[in-house]
């Protein structure tokens, strides 16, 4: 299951399950109203927010909006991140 975990007007936040059972890096994927592995974004949380994967569901301007809300809300990212992984 991949668990959607913020949503900021059309901007869906979610995590892989895939990731948490295989990276030792946090990272987000996001979309446009969907999540969509193959399509979305997928942004690291650490040690920098840097984006991974731009994906094809955002525009330029969504993606800088995205980028904005990750920054604004990281620490809660994380903090979810790692109880999700257990």
């Amino acid at each position: 299951m991949s668990p959607k975990v913020l949503e900021k007007g059309s901007l869906v936040f979610w995590f892989h399950s895939y990731d948490a059972r295989h990276e030792n890096r946090a990272s987000v994927h996001v979309g446009n109203g969907t999540q969509d592995d193959h399509n979305d974004a997928k942004i690291w949380l650490e040690p920098e927010i840097e984006v991974a994967r731009s994906g094809r569901t955002l525009r330029k301007h969504e993606l800088s909006r995205a980028l904005k809300v990750i920054e604004e809300n990281r620490d809660y990212l994380l903090e979810v991140w790692r109880d999700y992984r257990g």
